[in-house]
């Protein structure tokens, strides 16, 4: 996957409260301000592990997956 080019649609933009909220209501956590923030920084430690400077989806959700216990659930 190094050199290859991705489109917007396939990457997450981590300055985008949308995009970080559809990861987090995907894997059924809250879209607190708190999740988002442990998110981001959570994708710069993903993206120094993988060598890469932006990370898909399905790497931004292995990785929520991985690290589960660090996120706040929702409040049912």
């Amino acid at each position: 996957m190094k050199g290859e080019v991705l489109s917007d649609n396939a990457t997450v933009n981590f300055s985008e409260d949308h995009e970080l909220n559809y990861h987090l209501k995907k894997n059924n956590l809250s879209q607190s301000k708190e999740n988002r923030e442990t998110l981001i920084t959570l994708g710069k430690a993903v993206k120094v592990e993988l060598e890469k400077n932006i990370l898909t989806h399905e790497e931004v959700d292995a990785a929520i997956i991985k690290n589960i216990d660090q996120f706040k659930a929702l409040n049912k």
